[in-house]
């Protein structure tokens, strides 16, 4: 009895020390919390930091029905294809006006989403404007020049370059039911800086592409110790504020604690079609280079592991069938047939999160909705695309 009353107290004190990664042990580590539930932002995800935007935000006009530059038949089929999809958004921009906007599932224009891996991408864009304003100093410096923990340590040669083209030779990610787990801990836990410096190398970096959350983790820390700011900070002031964004968050181990560069990033569909737009224009915003245009070539570049990724950001120039994660047992993202524009880059958060960017039409499409496991990519760009009109 007394062994039963010992062990109990054990577990107690155990959750109460910890017990913000223990709530979100039993509430959010589970996909299926997600699939359950679109907005899940104000649900088990927090602390959240804001990154402040405007109070204004720079919205492109909306196209006159009368005069669209896509046929109403395509826009509706993509309409058809989205709410069967359980889509919560669903925008498409061309020649720099909104020609569709629709919203399902009880969202609408004003609804932070989960942007998931969409994420990754923003943190490759803070990475450039670090370098341009000499913040860091390339693209090939090694960790160690940013993490004291790891000079003299092989895992210090690492560069920046690996980091952001998901070829870093870290052990590979995992969603393990077990609680002390560091790949659990890397997804959830309350001291992500910690648990991202415990990981070991399994391959040599730069030899394998293997997609890893860890990445982008390393990457935020290094942005915060070579600026000097916070991660939502910097963030806000370098691209957030400037791209005439509203006011967006993002998702922290604990109070105060690191930001999740490699997920969370909750923000309005319009922010992220903002997002897509400053790729088609190649880092340009209105009238002010906001990331350096050589920058943004070298994020959609295909790199010498996976010529479908660049900087955290995928291309689909090569077509691919299935596009399968490894660790992401049970999702997958397929492609029924190539995309009709080769220069095609996008922005993809799982389940089916995406902004779509296709320079050579003007053309950016964003999707957001509950998680899909087999999530169909080239049917929404191509049936957009298919009815673009020849003026």
């Amino acid at each position: 009895m007394l062994v039963c009353a010992a062990g109990a107290v054990a577990v107690v004190a155990l959750i109460i020390s910890d017990w913000m990664f223990w709530d979100r042990y039993l509430h959010a580590y589970s996909f299926d919390s997600y699939v359950r539930n679109p907005f899940p932002a104000a649900d088990r995800l927090y602390p959240q930091e804001a990154v402040p935007g405007v109070s204004a935000p720079v919205e492109l006009p909306s196209g006159d029905p009368a005069s669209r530059s896509i046929s109403n038949e395509a826009l509706q089929a993509a309409v058809d294809f989205a709410g069967r999809t359980h889509s919560t958004s669903l925008l498409v921009a061309h020649n720099g006006r909104i020609e569709l906007e629709k919203y399902w599932l009880g969202a609408d224009a004003g609804t932070p989403v989960d942007s998931f891996s969409m994420h990754k991408t923003v943190v490759a864009l803070l990475i450039g404007i670090a370098i341009s304003e000499r913040a860091i100093g390339g693209v090939d410096d090694p960790l160690s020049k940013y993490l004291d923990e790891w000079a003299g340590d092989a895992r210090g040669r690492i560069t920046l370059r690996q980091l952001l083209q998901m070829n870093s030779g870290f052990e590979p990610m995992q969603f393990p039911r077990n609680p002390f787990s560091k790949h659990v801990r890397r997804q959830i836990g309350t001291d992500l800086a910690q648990v991202a410096l415990s990981f070991p190398l399994v391959d040599e970096p730069g030899t394998v592409f293997s997609y890893n959350g860890l990445n982008p983790t390393l990457l935020v820390m290094v942005l915060e110790r070579a600026t000097g700011r916070r991660y939502a900070d910097y963030l806000s002031a370098k691209l957030w504020a400037p791209l005439g964004n509203r006011t967006a968050a993002v998702w922290l181990d604990r109070p105060g604690g690191l930001a999740r560069g490699a997920t969370s990033l909750f923000a309005v569909p319009r922010d992220w079609l903002r997002i897509g737009h400053l790729l088609l224009n190649r880092g340009r915003a209105g009238d002010r280079q906001l990331v350096p245009e050589d920058w943004v070539v070298q994020m959609t570049t295909p790199s010498p592991t996976n010529p479908l990724y660049g900087f955290l950001i995928w291309i689909g120039s090569q077509y691919t069938e299935k596009r399968t994660l490894d660790a992401f047992k049970g999702f997958a993202a397929n492609a029924r047939e190539p995309f009709l524009a080769p220069d095609i880059v996008y922005l993809d958060g799982l389940g089916g999160q995406r902004v779509y960017v296709i320079p050579s039409r003007d053309l950016v499409i964003v999707r957001t909705g509950v998680l899909a496991r087999e999530w169909e990519d080239s049917p929404l760009p191509n049936l957009v695309l298919s009815g673009i009109l020849e003026r």
